[in-house]
Formats: C-alpha cells, sequence, structure tokens
C-alpha cells in the first residue's frame, strides 16, 4: 500500500486507536510530549488524536516545533480535538447538545452519505477555531442547530459562521481538522452508525494514502431479530425477564424499592459512553415500576419481585401522597422536589397500577389512598369532565378550587386526561363511587367529541396510544356500542401509522402537537416531517402492550390480541443489547425503524433519543407484555 507506517499521537487509548490497530499499517503509538524520542521522518502520516481528555491536547514547544516540521514537509497530518496546530487556535470547549453535524461534502466523497445528511454525536465537546486563523475552504461537516430527523435540503443557504465547522482541510490541505471529540465515537453512541463508519473510512484512508475498509467496530449496542423458530410466548417472556433485571443492574432501585426507583437516564451521552442519570424519586415511575414487578410476580411467583412491588408502591402512598384533612387531601405529590405539584395523568399511573393489583388480587390494600387521590382530583375537574394541565398547591386557595370545580376544564387532551378518566372508571369497577363513573364518561365523551382534534402535546400518533386502554374501559363500564365503536375507530386510526417493522411512526396531522415549535431548553417532539420512519417510546408506543391487552381483556376479541402479539413482537426486537448494564434490556426514547438503531432529533430539553424512563417506558412496556402473557390468568376478571 501507499502509505504504511502511521504515527498516532494520543494520551490515552480510544476506539480511534483500536480501529487503526486493525487496519493494513503499521502503528507507531507516542506520548504527546516524548515526540522527539521517534523519528517522525519516517513515518508516512500522522494522528493527533485529543478527544481521549476534556482539555484538548497542547503540544509543550519542543514537541510543537517537531509536529510542525512534518507539516510544514507536506506530511498528512489528522488533528482531532488539538487546541492549537499550523495556523489554527480554538476557543475552550463547549457543549453540542443540542447542536447536530451536517454533511456537506459533494455526493460520491464519502460512501453511504449525501450532501445534507445528519450526524448524532450525542454531548458531546468541540472547540471552535478563531476564525482570523482559519481556512474558509468548504467543510466536510459542519454544526448547525436544525429540526430535522436525518437529512436537510438546501445547505448551500446553511446558517453558521466560519467557527461553526467540525471536520475540514485547513491550510496547508495536508491539514485535516476534526474540531469535536471523535476518539471514542463507538463507545459514544455516534450514530447513525453506518455514516460513521463511512466518515472513520474515510480519514484512516486519506491518511494511508489508498482506499482503506475497515473491520466493523464491537458496538456499544445491538438490537436483535425475532426468532422465528421460537414461540414469541417465550421471547417475549425473556424480554420481559431482561427489562425487569435492568432495574437492578442498572441500578434504578433505591434501597431494594423502598425509597422508590429513580427516573431513569438522560438522553445525554458523554464522550467515553457515560450517559447521564436522573435520580429524582417520581411518584409515576415508582408506581409503574410497582407494577413492572407485580405482573413479574404473577408469572414467576418470584417472592422478590413481589417484596419490590410492594415497597415501591408504598413510598408512593405512605411518603408521597397528601394525609392532612382538607380540600387537598389525596393530593399525590409529583417527585421529592417538586413536592406540591400534581399532574393528573402522572397521578393517574400511581393509581392505573394499584387498583390492577386490587382488581387481580381481590386485595384492598391502599384502595382507600385511591380513592382519597381520585377525589382530590375530582375537587379540581371542571365540569365538562377534564382537568387543568396540572395543579400547584401554592394556588389551590378556596375561591380557585371552586373556580375549577365549576367551571369547564376545556383541557381536551389525551396526554393530560385520557388516563386520569380511566383510572375513575376502573376504581368504579371495583368501588362502586358512582361520581367516579360519572365524571369518567363525561371527560372521554368531551374527548371524543373533538376526536381526532384533540389538543396534542407531542403527536397524533401519542394521542392515539393514550386513549385505547381508557376507551377499553369506557365500553367495559358503559357497554354502551357507540363507547365501542370509538375503541375500535381509535385502533384503525393508529393502523395508518403502522410501519413493516410493527411499530408505529409519529404522525401528526396538519402539525398541530404543542411540541412541534418547542426552542431551546424546552421539550420537543421526535417529529420534524410526517413519514419520517422514527417511533417514540417515551410518549407513544409504550402505552401500547398494555392497552392492547386491555382491550382484548374487555372485548374478547382476537383483533386485539393480534395487535398486541404484533407489538410485542417488535418490543422484543428492539430491546437494547448490551455489555453496558446501564442500558442492557431497556428501550429507549427514538429509534429509527429503518435504520434500526436509536436515532432522532435531540432538540428536547432532557428527554432526547437516548432518554430512558424508568416507570414510562421501561417498567409500561414490561407490565403490558406480561399482561398478553397472562392472558389465561387476567381475563376472568372482566366478566
Amino acid at each position: 500500500m501507499g502509505n504504511n507506517t502511521i504515527g498516532v499521537i494520543t494520551r490515552h487509548t480510544s476506539d480511534f486507536q483500536d480501529i487503526l490497530m486493525k487496519a493494513p499499517v503499521n502503528l507507531v503509538v507516542m506520548k504527546p510530549n516524548e515526540l522527539t524520542l521517534h523519528d517522525l521522518d519516517a513515518m508516512d502520516a500522522i494522528a493527533v488524536i485529543g478527544g481521549t481528555h476534556e482539555e484538548p491536547l497542547i503540544f509543550l514547544p519542543r514537541d510543537r516545533v517537531v509536529l510542525e516540521k512534518q507539516l510544514k514537509n507536506g506530511k498528512r497530518i489528522f488533528s482531532e480535538f488539538c487546541g492549537s496546530i499550523g495556523h489554527l487556535y480554538f476557543a475552550p470547549p463547549v457543549t453540542t447538545r443540542f447542536d447536530r453535524l451536517i454533511f456537506c461534502g459533494e455526493e460520491g466523497d464519502i460512501d453511504g452519505l449525501l450532501p445534507g445528511d445528519l450526524l448524532e454525536e450525542q454531548c458531546n465537546l468541540r472547540i471552535k477555531p478563531h476564525d482570523i486563523a482559519c481556512s474558509t475552504n468548504r467543510p466536510i461537516l459542519q454544526y448547525a442547530n436544525v429540526k430535522a430527523h436525518s437529512h436537510m435540503e438546501n445547505i448551500e443557504n446553511l446558517p453558521g459562521s466560519i467557527s461553526d465547522r467540525a471536520l475540514w482541510f485547513d491550510d496547508p490541505e495536508n491539514l485535516l481538522v476534526c474540531n469535536f471529540r471523535m476518539a471514542d465515537w463507538v463507545k459514544t453512541r455516534f450514530a447513525p452508525r453506518e455514516k460513521w463508519r463511512s466518515v472513520v473510512d474515510y480519514i484512516v484512508s486519506w491518511l494511508c494514502g489508498v482506499p482503506v475498509k475497515l473491520e466493523r467496530p464491537d458496538e456499544a449496542y445491538h438490537l436483535r431479530a425475532n426468532d422465528s423458530s421460537t414461540p414469541l410466548d417465550q421471547q417475549v417472556a425473556s424480554s420481559v425477564a431482561q427489562s425487569i433485571a435492568w432495574f437492578s443492574d442498572a441500578q434504578m432501585l433505591v434501597n431494594e424499592g423502598k425509597d422508590g426507583v429513580k427516573e431513569g437516564l438522560g438522553t445525554e451521552i458523554y464522550p467515553g459512553g457515560k450517559q447521564r442519570e436522573l435520580a429524582w424519586i417520581r411518584a409515576d415511575c415508582t408506581a409503574e415500576t410497582s407494577l413492572a414487578f407485580y405482573m413479574n410476580y404473577l408469572r414467576t411467583g418470584n417472592d422478590r419481585d413481589k417484596e419490590i412491588s410492594d415497597a415501591l408502591i408504598s413510598v408512593c402512598f405512605d411518603f408521597m401522597q397528601y394525609k392532612d384533612n382538607g380540600p387537598l387531601k389525596g393530593m399525590l405529590r409529583w417527585t421529592e422536589e417538586a413536592w406540591g405539584v400534581c399532574y393528573q395523568d402522572d397521578a393517574a399511573r400511581v393509581l392505573i397500577p394499584q387498583l390492577l393489583k386490587c382488581l387481580y388480587s381481590g386485595s384492598k390494600e391502599y384502595l382507600d389512598e385511591c380513592v382519597d387521590a381520585l377525589q382530590f382530583l375530582v375537587r379540581t375537574t371542571g365540569t365538562d369532565g377534564t382537568r387543568v394541565q396540572r395543579t400547584d398547591n401554592i394556588n389551590l386557595t378556596e375561591e380557585h378550587l371552586s373556580l375549577l370545580a365549576s367551571t369547564p376544564g376545556n383541557y381536551l387532551c389525551a396526554h393530560y386526561n385520557a388516563f386520569y378518566l380511566g383510572a375513575l372508571l376502573l376504581a368504579y369497577k371495583i368501588t362502586g363511587i358512582e361520581s367516579f363513573k360519572q365524571v369518567g364518561i363525561n371527560g372521554l365523551e368531551t374527548l371524543m367529541s373533538v376526536y381526532p382534534d384533540t389538543r396534542r402535546e407531542y403527536s397524533e400518533t401519542q394521542e392515539v396510544c393514550r386513549l385505547i386502554m381508557p376507551l377499553s374501559w369506557l365500553y367495559w363500564i358503559s357497554g354502551d356500542d357507540r363507547h365501542k365503536e370509538w375503541l375500535y375507530k381509535v385502533t384503525a386510526d393508529l393502523q395508518r401509522f403502522r410501519h413493516e417493522s410493527g411499530g408505529y411512526l409519529e404522525w401528526d396531522t396538519g402539525y398541530s402537537s404543542d411540541r412541534n415549535e418547542s426552542n431551546e431548553g424546552e421539550e420537543s417532539t421526535l417529529l420534524t416531517r410526517n413519514g419520517d420512519p422514527v417511533v417514540d417510546l417515551l410518549y407513544s408506543l409504550n402505552w401500547l402492550p398494555m392497552g392492547f391487552a386491555q382491550a382484548y381483556f374487555v372485548t374478547k376479541d382476537p383483533y386485539f390480541k393480534e395487535l398486541w402479539e404484533g407489538i410485542a413482537a417488535f418490543f422484543h426486537a428492539t430491546q437494547i443489547q448490551s455489555s453496558n448494564k446501564q442500558i442492557h434490556g431497556a428501550w429507549a426514547r427514538a429509534l429509527d425503524v429503518e435504520l434500526m438503531e436509536v436515532y432522532g432529533l435531540a432538540a428536547d430539553v432532557g428527554w432526547g433519543p437516548w432518554a430512558i424512563e424508568s416507570g414510562w417506558t421501561v417498567a409500561e412496556i414490561s407490565a403490558g407484555l406480561s399482561m398478553g402473557l397472562l392472558e389465561k390468568d387476567l381475563t376472568k376478571h372482566y366478566g
């Protein structure tokens, strides 16, 4: 080959060094302060890898002189996260959390990349070059804050300055510069993976002077395909087992559940692969996890699962419920920080697990507390059966309480109200309290009076997914054929978004969701264009295993069982497999169902593509999968 000896200057081993070791080259690895000990003249090219540390690599003057001589003599040098080289010097590191990389080269420059393709490098660091010392050559990759799923059109008019470049040839042209931490791109889960492999192939081929196709690295995670030779129930059972193990392996349980469960993992993956932990104790996540462990206990008979389930629900009702007599009695607190805040959809996902536990076991444990919680919610619900987005105790004066109860809530949103109304109907089935039935029916009829034009938080898909379980219980309670028709209509509407993978794409007819135009620092949809191959496992699909199971239990219609089997197979195939216990057995928020990897718009302030919620996602999916597996045991409770 042309260039067969590559010098690597680095402070630590990295994915980039590992991949070079598998390349058909002679590798000489050097410390940055040892350049004078090596014969750089004998090397055909040099890679400066500074991204193994948070501080950019800076050479001591004696070593800088040696390196600059090689640059001046025309040697090919790749410089990654190096604070100064050639004419270049850079500003201090800044985060790339809300930025995305755009491929600005020509078609054919890098295999598999088209001009405008978007690449994700997670919550990284970059150093912006000072424009007075930087080439104005067209970059290969450039940073921009753009809202698109995987591709941007019309990049000729791309906004940004010289300092927004990310990968480019500088002056002299034998200097290829990367100003972000790319050293550990595999551990950091850069996406899409195939495109990043092509970028690395391109860099190494340029260093070598001839095309090089590198070996595929051992990835930080993979998904698994369904095995047609193994019965679906066995595959799903293995997924449930992995999801339950995740809570312990990822250290989500706090004191074996006696102090709750952590919220999960934030979307931020830092260079090297460490992911931010969400350590807050939320009542909803805690109760949802309680249900997942209880359903697994019914399935396996494992006493530890029941002990953990009981401990978790105790946190919600013994410690996170307002106990004093008065109009606030029964209020379920949101988190240990937001102590005086109540979101009714989150409160409902505390109540539904315990109400189902009462239904399936015949127990009345915490039933009085469930009644108190629902009565508080009813007292703060409008005359149309809907409740405002949230209430804060500090504002709940006697006058404000009266206003909430005597005027329409006018919050026609399934995201905030559907599960609350479903919880009322489930509680009526168990307790016979008539007011729960009346408010539950009134609220769902109000929502369905404007369907499909309910107020959408993230997408139309999400609203539809949220309605299936509550509408199942509405028909269960009322026996009204009109309510049954609603359940089937909503389910049929959802099928319009079904992808061949078995998932349901994010879709928003008319782009009317509140989070479509979110700004930086706000929560955001994953959706940028209808038809993009992205599914949401935090706000949409996660509700479906339980929703389809409940619809089947109520209607006895095999149609819903088939739908449960389809979504169960999807979740089995998309469960994360990894040697990293922090993510093994979980599901992340965003999945590109064509790439079959975690990838999507990273605009959300805290719950982007790699967010993993203990309750909303892992526990909801796990509990719903267990429900379907327990079909024969559970259907008897539905008459």
